[in-house]
């Protein structure tokens, strides 16, 4: 039972943190992914937190503040930050924020992974403390209130309190957060705690800090990202060197002096700044507006050096029109665009800043990158001003400096365009050969050719009439060689010699093993290509949909490049006339990535096609679907497991799962944390009707086939964990802050705590430490105010349960009135998304407890309710991944080659055979996700069976064989004759 959240299911972020994404990595940052890489289970690999250490001290700013590091005790395991914030009289209040400031050792850090921030402050005074604790991104330090999160803190006297500080506090309304609507955890610029007055005196000591994994199975890996290549910067265009002076782009200074100075190569430009002029400035000019509209996706560089012994923050502002004193429209906001980096005293670099805002034109649509190039230098954070300027009429740019405490000098030099670092878009360019494979290595089973799928596809063939099942099986898939019981002509689960299994319908012992996601729904991945003023006549309405091949050729003129960056990616798409244009499809909705919408291509279909029906797809899927059971007979699967294509439901060879999604009208629980949507409410008395269309669809589908083992119905909700309060009561708190006029949930949740408190609204008072004045005033919009006690905690759990029994019960009672003698799998429980009310009521009405586990084996997680269950269970996903196969990302949990992965499967299925609650596993899935991406959110791990070009990964596929070869006699040992 996996009730606490595991650091296990998240993979490392893009960038570890404190490291730019335009820096070259550290030889320490190289290792860290290595290793994060080869291990079995990978974690965010983000560097940890320590405020302690001599790098990030140094970047530390204060105000009305002082702080140090108080040393570790005998009874501490580290060192601690001392804070002490000044008093602030009441006059004082709106002119003075005691605050320390903490910044990453260099540039943004990338917590993009991450939930949020465990922080674990002492107070060691005799009164209790007020602080305010504030989360930024390089915009929220400018004051932007949606770009920063805030959180008031209450530290009682003499102790230690664990602070968790959640990034989406305000969106799960948890009391107390403000802001963060916009917060880019990719690019986050401090850490701030700070005192609002009057107040007196406080000191406040950072213990430790640590990070929250963010909810959801979002990952992304740096597997291959953090493999770089040294490259100078190019040129795109010369602006200035200095070695003739200041002459010709020097146009104006304000509180500055400017020197030409000898450098290692050539001359520099001397500026001294001077600290009694306000905003000192040095502007930089050309007799007519610079047009750089030619250059492509390029930024402004230059190369600086800070000579003077204090850090300084400088700021660049580029204007596309003549400046407002000057009787035109820039003046730093309209028609600008303006930037900051800190400058370290005594260093030199190269930095760089864009000059329009390219998040999403830089939004790949993988989870894994490919392998990029990388350059010594460092990117100036965007702060304000256009998003975008005009790059034909760039009238000029400035280097001010505010605030300055003392004068300060710096060198600059080679003024230039150069390619944007940042985006490294040329590393995206050309991905792809024409077999959707990567074009830049190779691998054992790479294709070169159609005439080598056509190889292939001979053997393949061959197989459709050679597979049978392995000698010790039934048709089904059951173990013959074991004892005969009872047949009931449908699978069923019984308890064997203290073990659980299922029994096929020839009354054989049984334990699933297959793949999941044998189909070609997630093969698609996304072209950059959308249309405009296209008219569909096709119901849109589920996901993907699929425009006849008909609407693609009239539409031709309305088809434009949405995203160019994923567009680059392909050396080869077909034209709408070739045959291989029938793996096409339109996506109307995109969960993640550059595009909301849009055309989609399915390599793996078109290698399909090319293998066995170049002129049909129809066809060639027709034969893959032949080839498919007979690999899984081959292979010795004794099941399809979840989301098989429906075209296999029936086929008489290979027992398999179906699957039911509820969708419909019924209202949602929006808990502000809802990774893949929002929760049902069951109350909705038109939950019933989605459920009883959702299971009359999965009845056609099954026709009472025997070889329906049972159903899944929904996956990976987000019933809440247990990692703290606010997300295991999640949906309890969501529903209290409804008013029961709009929200069936919160109706039903009044009505429990009435009858449990016999309407006595004071009886609650009491409990909650509340003081509404009726029920109505609760039935309205309610948000508690402070922490949980013991009380409040019963009542939502108790509000839980009744949510999770409402919800099971139906779904069991829809899915038995059409399905009676097949199996209801429960609703695949996450990690990150279970509670124990919810596993609880599940198991009241399920037949089988479902739970989607990525780990190395059964060790990982807390699985200690399996024996008060004492269900039947299945574990309904996991897998291994490796990137020696020209794949971008490894997957949710790694190994380091393609051998490593069939170790670990092996390892991981000796776990679930061995334990008597689980009745099978299955892996997630059987062919590769998109090198580029699938079209829905992105994932292109290396976790199929089969590559790209349907070529089997032949160690996996042995070390498989080989677990299912000695499958029943390892299940059942004291059973074997």
């Amino acid at each position: 039972m996996l009730f606490k959240k595991s650091n296990l299911a998240i993979l490392v972020s893009v960038v570890l943190a404190g490291v730019s994404t335009s820096n070259v990595i550290a030889d320490d940052t190289k290792q860290s992914s290595e290793n994060a890489a080869t291990s079995g289970d990978m974690t965010s690999a983000a560097t940890p937190l320590d405020f302690t250490e001599p790098a990030v001290l140094e970047k530390i700013t204060n105000s009305h503040s002082q702080f140090s590091v108080l040393k570790k005790t005998a009874e501490q395991s580290k060192d601690g930050l001392k804070m002490n914030f000044d008093a602030i009289s009441e006059a004082e209040a709106q002119s003075k924020w005691p605050n320390v400031k903490i910044h990453s050792k260099a540039g943004p850090w990338d917590w993009n992974t991450k939930g949020g921030l465990k922080v674990a402050l002492e107070n060691p005074g005799s009164e209790d403390v007020r602080i305010e604790m504030k989360v930024s991104d390089n915009i929220g330090i400018m004051g932007s209130a949606d770009n920063q999160v805030d959180l008031p803190i209450i530290l009682p006297a003499g102790k230690t309190t664990t602070v968790d500080f959640l990034f989406n506090g305000t969106q799960m309304n948890i009391d107390g957060y403000r802001g963060g609507a916009k917060l880019n955890l990719k690019s986050i610029a401090e850490i701030q705690f700070y005192s609002v007055g009057p107040i007196a005196a406080q000191e406040v000591v950072i213990r430790d800090i640590n990070f929250i994994e963010r909810t959801g199975d979002f990952v992304k890996s740096e597997a291959r990202e953090a493999e770089v290549i040294a490259a100078p910067i190019p040129t795109l265009l010369a602006l200035s060197d200095f070695d003739d002076g200041s002459k010709g782009i020097v146009s104006k200074t304000h509180g500055t002096t400017i020197t030409s100075v000898k450098r290692d190569e050539g001359k520099g430009l001397k500026i001294d700044y001077s600290a009694d002029a306000s905003y000192p400035s040095v502007t930089f000019s050309a007799d007519k507006p610079w047009n750089w509209s030619e250059h492509g996706d390029f930024t402004l560089a230059l190369d600086i050096e800070n000579i003077g012994d204090a850090g300084a923050q400088l700021f660049i502002r580029v204007d596309d029109d003549v400046n407002e004193k000057q009787g035109g429209s820039a003046n730093g906001v309209i028609h600008s665009r303006t930037g900051y980096v800190q400058l370290p005293a005594g260093e030199a670099g190269t930095y760089y800043f864009t000059l329009e805002e390219l998040a999403k034109t830089l939004d790949s649509g993988m989870r894994g990158e490919p392998p990029k190039k990388s350059y010594q230098a460092q990117a100036i954070n965007f702060g304000w001003g256009e998003q975008k300027l005009d790059l034909s009429n760039i009238v000029s740019f400035q280097l001010y400096m505010q605030d300055l405490q003392k004068d300060l000098s710096l060198v600059i030099d080679n003024i230039r365009l150069v390619p944007n670092l940042s985006a490294d878009t040329s590393r995206y360019e050309g991905l792809l050969d024409e077999f959707g494979q990567f074009t830049n290595e190779d691998w054992a089973e790479k294709i070169h050719s159609a005439e080598e799928l056509q190889a292939h596809a001979k053997a393949d063939v061959k197989l459709i009439d050679s597979a049978k099942p392995m000698d010790d099986r039934t048709p089904y898939g059951g173990w013959k060689n074991g004892p005969k019981l009872e047949a009931t002509g449908y699978f069923r689960t019984e308890k064997v010699d203290g073990k659980w299994s299922l029994v096929d319908p020839s009354g054989y012992l049984y334990f699933a093993t297959g793949l999941d996601n044998i189909r070609m729904d997630d093969t698609y991945t996304t072209t950059g290509v959308g249309f405009t003023d296209l008219v569909l006549s096709e119901d849109l309405s589920l996901r993907p949909s699929q425009i006849s091949q008909d609407s693609y050729v009239d539409n031709q003129d309305a088809r434009s490049v949405a995203s160019q960056l994923r567009n680059s990616m392909f050396t080869w798409l077909p034209s709408y006339q070739d045959a291989l244009a029938q793996n096409y499809q339109y996506s109307t909705m995109i969960h993640t990535g550059p595009l909301e919408h849009g055309e989609v291509y399915s390599f793996y279909s078109a290698n399909l096609q090319r293998k066995y029906a170049p002129d049909s797809r129809d066809e060639a899927i027709a034969v893959w679907r032949d080839v498919t059971l007979a690999r899984m007979l081959d292979w010795g699967f004794t099941s399809l497991g979840n989301w098989a294509d429906p075209s296999f439901y029936g086929n008489q060879k290979v027992a398999y799962v179906a699957n039911g999604w509820i969708v419909g009208d019924h209202q949602r629980i929006n808990t502000g944390n809802d990774y893949w949507g929002p929760m049902h409410d069951p109350y909705d008395p038109e939950f019933v009707e989605s459920v009883k269309t959702m299971a009359k669809q999965v009845a056609a589908e099954v026709e009472q086939d025997p070889w329906c083992i049972g159903t899944f119905v929904d996956n990976e909700m987000s019933w809440g964990n247990t990692e703290f309060d606010a997300n295991h009561y999640a949906l309890a708190i969501a529903a209290l802050r409804a008013d029961a006029k709009d929200s069936f949930a919160k109706a039903a949740f009044v009505g429990l705590l009435e009858a449990k408190y016999a309407q006595d609204i004071q009886a609650l008072n009491k409990a909650w430490g509340s003081e509404l004045k009726s029920w109505d005033e609760l039935a309205k919009g309610y948000v508690h105010q402070g922490d949980l006690n013991d009380a409040l905690k019963a009542d939502y759990s108790m509000f839980l349960a009744d949510h999770s029994d409402r919800y099971f019960a139906i779904v069991q009672q829809q899915m038995k009135q059409v399905l009676p003698n097949h199996l209801y799998l429960g609703a695949r429980f996450t990690e990150w998304g279970i509670t124990p009310e919810a596993a609880n009521s599940a198991a009241q009405y399920v037949d089988v407890m479902s739970y989607n586990l990525y780990g190395n084996d059964m060790s990982k997680g807390d699985w200690s309710h399996l024996a008060e269950l004492d269900m039947p269970s299945i574990i309904g996903e996991f897998h291994f991944g490796a990137t020696d196969s020209g794949m971008f990302h490894p997957g949710l949990v790694a190994a380091d080659t393609q051998q490593g992965r069939a170790e670990k499967y092996a390892h991981y299925m000796d776990s679930v055979i061995a334990n008597p609650y689980f009745v099978g596993a299955h892996w997630f899935q059987y062919l590769d996700s998109p090198t580029t991406g699938r079209a829905w959110d992105g994932e292109n791990y290396n976790n199929g069976f089969v590559t790209v070009a349907d070529s089997p990964y032949e160690k996996l596929v042995a070390g498989a064989a080989e677990v299912n070869r000695k499958l029943y006699p390892q299940r059942y040992p004291e059973l074997v004759k």
